[in-house]
């Protein structure tokens, strides 16, 4: 069991952490692959579709079939049992099959057939078409679509695991910039707080107006409104997150404990040049592109069942068999047989409108490819575009947060000599919060456009 697990299982237990956790990406992943019930779901789909598989592959079975017929009343009083071994093929339609047949007593002439030497007669022989039905039939085809659902499946399966770890991470990402906002608010209001005493001293010494230590508290109480508002945002993404982070059980974890630290996430989605290139690569193989491929061919077994149907019947029987015993001359030594069955429909017109139907079915199909797969690309292009201007964003928040920093302290330094006044003072440490939370949003968004580039190109299963 790993550590996340165990961490979530004393969460659940009640039981008391020594300190707050961390969840990492690679944990959350984890544990949204192996623990999430709508990923659970989806491999009950899979467990169906391969049973479907079984299902379709036992026409194929060989079986074991037997008649017996006697005559409890009348002139004749023949008894006659047959037992026969039957065993499909997927080539050719075809069938082998051997036999066994005995009678006994007497039957009518139009009965002849049912006759055979006192030991029975012991007969091999084999079936198969050879027009219709030759290359193509219901049988096989609902074989190869039972595998082409399969794996139709496994592309569905990568792209809904693909969207449901976007969603997740999203949200880790959410919960984690909000975390770390309210942790830089904090930071900077006790820093402010414990300032307070001093100006309220110099107050009553006479060496600061009240109208300063008035703008102080105004400016303190903008921040306290801040993080109360960053903390009842925190909660709404604790609540969200939690929806992705389960126990063994599938339950829903609280996320209250976690701890949010960038050093800590375990980021594996870097993006660098050669990175773009390797995620292109992998948009032809796009799940969603790979799910409409298998439906494709699909719909091309439905046309080659289609184009079957349109030729004529033409089946092949061949056997040999042998009587063994005492009776009739005419029944004794080895005798093989030989038929052709031959049918087909005048006219055909349901065949042939379904199998134009069919055609323009498939024709339709080949655009929405061609849709799917420039959708794919558009969405990685635009991925792409927007992890350029989110880089270079938070490059300049970061020389933006360092400024506005070097730019309070420079305030805060010309106030205590008497050179400033708190209203410049305050406008300068807003704008040091203001400049901070930015950067921390921008941080948080070159992690979000790192992730849409993987999610883009189906790439998040670790």
């Amino acid at each position: 069991m790993n550590r996340v697990m165990l961490m979530l299982l004393c969460l659940l237990s009640g039981a008391t952490l020594a300190k707050p956790v961390t969840l990492s990406v690679p944990e959350l992943v984890n544990n949204i692959k192996h623990a999430h019930p709508y990923i659970a779901a989806m491999h009950e789909q899979g467990v169906q579709k391969q049973l479907m598989l079984t299902q379709s592959e036992s026409v194929f079975d060989p079986r074991i079939t037997q008649q017996t017929s006697s005559r409890v009343s009348g002139y004749y009083d023949g008894a006659y049992a047959a037992q026969q071994f039957v065993q499909p093929l997927q080539s050719m339609n075809a069938r082998l099959y051997s036999e066994y047949r005995i009678s006994d007593g007497d039957f009518p002439v139009y009965e002849g057939q049912y006759e055979t030497l006192s030991g029975g007669e012991a007969s091999v022989g084999v079936a198969l078409s050879l027009l219709r039905d030759r290359e193509i039939d219901k049988d096989r085809v609902s074989v190869s679509n039972a595998r082409l659902a399969i794996s139709q499946w496994q592309a569905e399966f990568a792209g809904n695991l693909n969207e449901t770890l976007y969603k997740g991470i999203s949200h880790y990402l959410y919960w984690l910039g909000t975390a770390l906002q309210v942790e830089s608010v904090t930071a900077l209001l006790d820093t402010a707080t414990s300032r307070k005493k001093g100006f309220e001293e110099r107050v009553k010494q006479g060496d600061l107006a009240q109208a300063d230590l008035i703008e102080f508290e105004a400016n303190l109480l903008q921040q306290e409104l801040l993080l109360t508002e960053l903390k009842r945002e925190l909660m709404a993404r604790q609540v969200e997150l939690a929806f992705y982070v389960r126990d063994q059980q599938g339950e829903m974890v609280s996320a209250e404990t976690f701890t949010a630290a960038l050093s800590d996430i375990q980021w594996p989605y870097d993006v660098t040049t050669s990175t773009i290139m390797a995620l292109k690569n992998k948009l032809s193989a796009h799940p969603a592109v790979l799910a409409l491929r298998e439906e494709a061919r699909m719909l091309e077994n439905k046309q080659r069942l289609a184009d079957n149907a349109l030729l004529p019947k033409l089946d092949i029987k061949a056997s040999v068999a042998r009587d063994v015993g005492s009776g009739p001359a005419s029944l004794d030594g080895t005798e093989g047989k030989l038929g052709l069955s031959f049918s087909y429909p005048l006219g055909n017109r349901s065949a042939k409108a379904q199998a134009s139907a069919i055609k323009s079915k498939r024709n339709e199909f080949a655009y929405k490819q061609q849709l799917m797969q420039d959708k794919v690309t558009q969405a990685f292009n635009k991925a792409y575009r927007n992890w350029q201007q989110a880089t270079q964003a938070a490059s300049l928040n970061q020389k933006n947060a360092t400024l506005a920093d070097r730019l309070y302290d420079m305030e805060l330094k010309r106030y205590n000599v008497g050179d400033s006044d708190m209203f410049v003072l305050n406008a300068r440490e807003s704008a040091r919060i203001k400049a901070q939370m930015k950067k921390i949003k921008a941080d948080i968004d070159v992690y979000m456009a790192e992730l849409a580039l993987h999610y883009a190109a189906a790439d998040l299963l670790l």
